[in-house]
């Protein structure tokens, strides 16, 4: 008597692996579309220069101009858009690794 067995080890690796390529491109949309509304405006594009890259495991959301980090960290005295202010990258994230355990099952992982 013989017994047959599949080896499906490089399909789950491979289905888990896109899995998780799928779940950061969608946490990292997310963290663009809650940020977008926080991030301070007057003039100029802070808001639309933004490249979010996943490549792999690895994910990177990025405000691609070089007054971004002093907007993210500073608290000016008076913001011309009402809501926006400090913190708003940060926030976004934040809100949105509370909330992972979502996002894998959006991308069918659990």
């Amino acid at each position: 008597m013989s017994v047959r067995g599949t080896d499906n080890t490089a399909r789950i690796v491979t289905d888990t692996s896109l899995g998780a390529n799928l779940a950061l491109r969608f946490m990292l949309d997310d963290i663009d579309r809650i940020a977008n509304p926080k991030t301070p405006k007057k003039e100029g594009d802070l808001r639309s220069g933004i490249t979010k890259t996943v490549l792999g495991l690895k994910g990177k959301i990025a405000w691609n101009k070089s007054y971004a980090a002093i907007q993210e960290n500073n608290q000016f005295v008076n913001y011309t858009t009402p809501g926006t202010g400090p913190h708003f990258a940060e926030n976004a994230v934040k809100k949105v690794l509370s909330d992972s355990e979502s996002y894998f099952r959006k991308a069918r992982l659990i």
